[in-house]
C-alpha cells in the first residue's frame, strides 16, 4: 500500500499547451481521413505509434525550442508543454480513422444502402433494426452519401442527425470506460511491474532532454542521430523522384522480396524491410523479440503441417488471420495472457477497490489521471448502462454482457502488448463478436440478438487500432512532471471525444462532397468492409450451429499452453522466450512486421555480445533517429501527394 504523499506545488497546465494539443486533435482529426480516404495516401490512424502527433511534437519543439528560442529565449516550451500536445492527439489518433470512423459509418450506412433480393437482407434484419439507431435512404441519405450531393442541393443533415447522436452515447461511455481501465492498471504497469512501454521511450528521451541548457535534446546535435534520420528519409526522398520521373526506378522501401516458402501447404514468410519497425523494437526487450519471431515460425509450421495432412476447420472469419485452427488457439492464449496480467495485478486492484469505496484512505492517488473512485464507479456505471443500450437495441443481456466483456478483453490484451512489445501493427486474433458466436451457438440467439451484434461491429470491434492503448501509453507520460495528472486526464478524455465527433462529421462531410464511391480506400464506404457484418450474420442464421467444440478445443489448447509458458517465464529468469508472441503467432498484420525485428533481435545479439549495455546506449540516438526519419518522410510524401497526385497519392506508411 502507497503511503499519502506530502503535498507539493503543482506544475500548471498552460494555455499555450492546451491551444497546441488542441490544434493537434483538429488536425489529426481532418488530415487523417482526409488522407486515407481521399488521396490513397499513407494511413496515419490505423495503427498504435501515432505518428502525426508525435511529428507535430516534434514540430513544436523545433518551432519554439529552437527557431523562436533565439529571440525569446523564456518562451521554451517544458516538458509538460510537450506532453500535453502529445497525449491529447494521441487521445483522438486512434479514433479517426480504421479505429473508429470508418468501420462504424461503413456500418451503420450498410442495411439500406445494400440490402438486395438476392441477399435477403431486408428479409432477416428489417424487421429488428430500431429506427434510432439506423440510417434509412430518406432524403437521399444514403445514395447522395455515395454518389456526393447534386449541384443545389443541401447535405441531408436531419437523417444522419439522430442515429448518430444514439450511436455516440454508446461510443463516448465506452471510451470513457477505456479511460478508467487505464487509470486503473496504470500504477501496475507503470510503477509495479515497470513494463518498458518502447513506443514512448521515444518521447520520454525528448521531454527528459528538454532540461538542458539548449532546452532540445542532446542527441538531436548527435551526428548518430542524424546518420539515422538520413537512412528512411533519403530512400523517401529519392523515390520521390521517381513520382515525376517514372524512368527513375524506385528503391523497394518496404522490401517487396518475394515470400520464403518450406513447400507445398505451408506459408509464405514475409519479407520487408521497415525502418520505424527497427527502430522501436531496439527499445524491446530481448526475450520479447525472440518470442515474437520463434512463435511465428512454429505458427508457419503448425499451419503447414494441418494443410498437408488434411486437417481444415470449416467456415473461417473476417476479422480472423489465416486459419481457424491458429485463430482460436491464439484467442486462448490471449485469454489467458489478459487473465495472468489481472491476476499479478490483483492486489493492486485491490487497494483500488478499496479506495473507491473508502475503505483504504492511505492508497493515495493523486498521482493518476482520475480519482480511483471516479475510474471504478465510472467503469462499472458505464457496462451497466452499454449492456442496456444494447439491449434497447435488441441483444439479449447475456449475450451483451459476453459481448462487452470480450471486448474488454480484448482492449486490455492490446493495451499490454503494445505497452510490453511496443508493437505500433498489432490486432487480436478475433473480435469479440466471433468469439461470441462460436462459444454460445447460433442456434441459442434470436434474430433480433443476432441483428444487434451486426451492427456492433464498427463501434465495439477493434480492427487495427483503437483507444485503450493510447491512454495505457499516455499514463506512462504522465510521469514527467508532478501533481498535474488530473488535468492531464480530463485534457484526454476531451481529444478523444472532440476527435470523434469532430472526424466522424467530417467524414460524412467528405463523403457528400466528394462521394464515398469515389474514395480511395477500397475496403469500407458501402464495399466489403460494409458488407461483413451483415452478410456473415445471414451465413450463421441460416446455418445455425452450437457452441463449435472444435475451436473452443483449440481455444483450450491455445490457454493450456499459454499458462506452460508463462509459469515457466516467471520460474526461469533465463527462459528466452517471453509467450507474447505465442498468441500473435502468423497473424495479421503482425506478420507484415516480423522480418524487421528479427533483424533488430540479431543487431541487439551482436551489441550486447560486442559492447553490453554501453553500446546499447550509444546505439539509442541511431535508432531514434530511423523512426523520426520515418516520420518527417512521410509527412513531405503526403504533402507532396496533395499538391500534386490529388486522388492519386503514395502510401508509404500504414498496413492495410
Amino acid at each position: 500500500m502507497k503511503e499519502a504523499a506530502p503535498p507539493s506545488k503543482p506544475h500548471v497546465i498552460t494555455l499555450r499547451a492546451v491551444g497546441l494539443g488542441l490544434a493537434s486533435v483538429l488536425l489529426i482529426s481532418f488530415i487523417f481521413p482526409f488522407f486515407q480516404y481521399t488521396m490513397a495516401s499513407s494511413m496515419l490512424g490505423a495503427d498504435h505509434f501515432h505518428i502525426g502527433a508525435l511529428f507535430l511534437v516534434f514540430f513544436y519543439l523545433i518551432l519554439f525550442n529552437v527557431v523562436l528560442a533565439r529571440w525569446r529565449p523564456s518562451g521554451r516550451l517544458t516538458p509538460q508543454e510537450f506532453i500535453l500536445p502529445l497525449v491529447m492527439g494521441m487521445a483522438a489518433s486512434g479514433l479517426t480513422t480504421n479505429g473508429m470512423g470508418a468501420p462504424f459509418i461503413s456500418t451503420l450506412m450498410a442495411p439500406h444502402l445494400l440490402a438486395t433480393p438476392e441477399n435477403q437482407w431486408a428479409a432477416y434484419f428489417y424487421p429488428y433494426l430500431k429506427p434510432y439507431a439506423t440510417v434509412t435512404n430518406e432524403g437521399n441519405a444514403l445514395t447522395w452519401l455515395v454518389d456526393g450531393v447534386p449541384p443545389g442541393a443541401s447535405i441531408p443533415w436531419s437523417v444522419w442527425g439522430v442515429p448518430l447522436f444514439w450511436w455516440l452515447t454508446l461510443i463516448i461511455p465506452l471510451i470513457f470506460m477505456a479511460f478508467c481501465c487505464a487509470v486503473i492498471l496504470r500504477r501496475q504497469w507503470v510503477e509495479h511491474e515497470k513494463l518498458v512501454f518502447p513506443i514512448m521511450q521515444i518521447p520520454l528521451t525528448f521531454a527528459r532532454g528538454m532540461n538542458t541548457e539548449k532546452g532540445i535534446p542532446d542527441f538531436l546535435t548527435d551526428k548518430r542521430f542524424w546518420i539515422g534520420f538520413s537512412i528512411p528519409f533519403g530512400v523517401m526522398m529519392y523515390n520521390m523522384i521517381g513520382y515525376f520521373t517514372p524512368i527513375v526506378p524506385q528503391f523497394p522501401y518496404f522490401g517487396s522480396a518475394p515470400p520464403i516458402i518450406f513447400g507445398e501447404g505451408f506459408p509464405g514468410i514475409d519479407i520487408n524491410f521497415r525502418p520505424e519497425i527497427l527502430g522501436i523494437s531496439y527499445f524491446v526487450n530481448l526475450d520479447v523479440l525472440a518470442g515474437f519471431w520463434f512463435f511465428y515460425m512454429l505458427g508457419i509450421m503448425q499451419v503447414g503441417v494441418a494443410n498437408r495432412i488434411g486437417y481444415v476447420i470449416p467456415g473461417q472469419d473476417n476479422y480472423t488471420s489465416i486459419n481457424p485452427m491458429l485463430d482460436w488457439q491464439n484467442m486462448g492464449a490471449f485469454v489467458v495472457f489478459v487473465g495472468w496480467a489481472l491476476w499479478r495485478a490483483r492486489f493492486h486492484i485491490k487497494n483500488v477497490i478499496a479506495k473507491a469505496f473508502g475503505r483504504a484512505p492511505g492508497v493515495d492517488d493523486s498521482d493518476e489521471m482520475l480519482s480511483y473512485r471516479v475510474a471504478v464507479f465510472g467503469f462499472l456505471i458505464g457496462f451497466v448502462y452499454i449492456v442496456v443500450w444494447l439491449n434497447q437495441l435488441g441483444m439479449s443481456l447475456p449475450i451483451a454482457c459476453f459481448l462487452l466483456a470480450g471486448v474488454f478483453v480484448i482492449y486490455i490484451g492490446v493495451s499490454r502488448i503494445v505497452s510490453e512489445a511496443g508493437l505500433p501493427f498489432v490486432r487480436s486474433p478475433m473480435t469479440s463478436q466471433v468469439l461470441v458466436y462460436y462459444s454460445v451457438g447460433s442456434v441459442n440467439m434470436s434474430m433480433q440478438t443476432m441483428t444487434a451484434i451486426a451492427q456492433t461491429y464498427g463501434p465495439l470491434s477493434e480492427i487495427k487500432s483503437t483507444f485503450m492503448p493510447a491512454f495505457v501509453q499516455s499514463g506512462k507520460l504522465a510521469e514527467i512532471g508532478q501533481r498535474w495528472h488530473r488535468g492531464l486526464g480530463w485534457a484526454m478524455l476531451a481529444s478523444a471525444v472532440i476527435g470523434v465527433v469532430v472526424s466522424l462529421v467530417w467524414t460524412l462531410y467528405l463523403g457528400f462532397d466528394q462521394g464515398t464511391r469515389q474514395f480511395t480506400n477500397g475496403w469500407w464506404f458501402g464495399r466489403i468492409g460494409s458488407t461483413i457484418p451483415y452478410d456473415e450474420t445471414l451465413v450463421k442464421a441460416r446455418n445455425p450451429f452450437g457452441p463449435d467444440v472444435e475451436r473452443l478445443t483449440f481455444f483450450g489448447i491455445g490457454g493450456t499452453l499459454m499458462f506452460l509458458f508463462m509459469s515457466l517465464r516467471a520460474r526461469m529468469p533465463r527462459w528466452p522466450l517471453h509467450p507474447l508472441g505465442f498468441m500473435l503467432s502468423y497473424s495479421w498484420p503482425a506478420r507484415a512486421i516480423v522480418s524487421s525485428m528479427f533483424i533488430c533481435w540479431l543487431i541487439k545479439n551482436v551489441m550486447m555480445w560486442v559492447g553490453g549495455i554501453e553500446l546499447y546506449r550509444k546505439g539509442q540516438p541511431f535508432f531514434l533517429g530511423l523512426i523520426f526519419g520515418v516520420a518527417t518522410g512521410v509527412m513531405i510524401v503526403m504533402a507532396v501527394d496533395y499538391i500534386w497526385f490529388p486522388h492519386n497519392g503514395h502510401q508509404i506508411y500504414g498496413i492495410d
